[in-house]
């Protein structure tokens, strides 16, 4: 391990990395993968306006120019024109950059939705996510694969990728689908067989992020996937939680006797917003425009889930197929928030992120849990009257 520490820190030019960066580039998850957000990146570092890019490993020509047609390559074939004289290997993957840019520009410009939207709504010919592949047998040998994709949340359907590999031009992509990883999809025509969907995908690769600002790049790129992870810590109105130490698990138990009403007025108390009464056709259970990320004003969506069910919050606490975070996507929100007064587990963390965080349209998102509520009370001494309108 010290030698490739070694080549890593001459890699990251000549920069020291931190163990916890290490074990992010190392693709390390679970509890520390959680950690690495919130205690190596500053409150400066996650606001940055950061850009969503795929670093395509698949590409798949043809398709693409059939759902772009004959506008969408008169632009592609405009940006090839302009590429200088390169080697053969080095014009092909610039080709392939050029495809999936204009990809991206046609998936924000009508909207395709993420896999998830797609499942919720049982219709449609497209989507545009990233998405957890299983790993899949045959990737080096075979000239067509089956892929299956792990969906967030039960749609009474499995869903696969099918393609042939001769679109696969990079071998990063094949040992990722060989032991299966989190990548970003554009994929279209999905073919129903009885309780399967299958798509051909368009373009397949890595979820990578970009910037302007020249001294941000050589840093960003090992952020990597968690990033658009918010904390409460971040937001400006939220700001005296920082002088607020993590609550105990123990203490944390105070928020059984909170109300989602009551957690609801608190937060329209810090925010200076008037509250609406909760109805059955709502997107979201709060909304504000009084938010600020670092100075930056954002607008903010949230879904709060009270003590009527004192447990961690797992997908099934969401609605049938996760419907809650669903409609909670649908909000134009900049931010998207979900809250519980108990622990939130990371299939939640996950779902709500791959509904935020479209390559096509990246938006952020933010878990605040029991203890994190907690802290949000305390700091603007709101805990007692919480607790009184609870009761009441």
């Amino acid at each position: 391990m010290e030698g490739y520490n070694y080549l890593i820190k001459r890699v990251c030019f000549g920069k020291q990395l931190k163990p916890k960066a290490l074990g992010r580039l190392c693709g390390y998850k679970g509890d520390k993968y959680m950690k690495h957000i919130r205690e190596d990146l500053s409150i400066e570092e996650r606001s940055l306006d950061v850009g969503h890019y795929i670093d395509p490993g698949f590409v798949n020509y043809r398709l693409i120019e059939t759902v772009l047609g004959e506008k969408g390559m008169e632009e592609i074939n405009r940006r090839i024109s302009l590429l200088p004289d390169d080697p053969e290997w080095l014009r092909k993957t610039k080709t392939g950059h050029i495809y999936t840019r204009i990809m991206l520009a046609f998936c924000k410009v009508v909207e395709i939705p993420t896999l998830g939207e797609l499942l919720f709504k049982g219709k449609g010919r497209m989507f545009c996510s990233t998405e957890e592949l299983v790993a899949v047998e045959g990737v080096y040998e075979k000239s067509r694969l089956t892929v299956p994709i792990k969906t967030k949340g039960d749609y009474g359907y499995e869903v696969f990728l099918e393609f042939g590999t001769e679109h696969i031009h990079s071998d990063t992509l094949k040992t990722e689908l060989d032991q299966g990883n989190t990548l970003s999809i554009i994929a279209v025509n999905p073919k129903a067989d009885g309780k399967s969907l299958t798509f051909q995908p368009l373009i397949i690769g890595s979820p990578w992020l970009e910037i302007d600002n020249p001294d941000w790049k050589s840093k960003i790129i090992w952020w990597g996937y968690e990033y658009y992870e918010h904390f409460i810590e971040d937001i400006d109105e939220f700001s005296e939680c920082r002088k607020i130490p993590m609550p105990t698990v123990e203490d944390a138990k105070i928020m059984k006797q909170i109300s989602e009403n009551a957690f609801k007025h608190s937060l329209a108390k810090i925010l200076g917003d008037g509250t609406v009464k909760d109805w059955g056709g709502e997107m979201s259970d709060h909304f504000s425009s009084h938010f600020h990320l670092n100075g930056k004003r954002v607008k903010a969506a949230f879904l709060l889930k009270g003590p009527a069910n004192f447990t961690t919050m797992s997908l099934n606490h969401l609605g049938k197929n996760n419907d809650q975070i669903y409609r909670l996507s649908k909000e134009p929100a900049d931010l998207l928030v979900v809250q519980h007064s108990h622990d939130i587990s990371p299939a939640v963390q996950e779902t709500l992120r791959a509904f935020a965080v479209q390559p096509s349209n990246p938006r952020r998102y933010m878990l605040i849990d029991g203890r994190d509520s907690l802290r949000l009370l305390k700091a603007y001494d709101l805990l007692d009257f919480a607790l009184e309108m609870s009761k009441n």
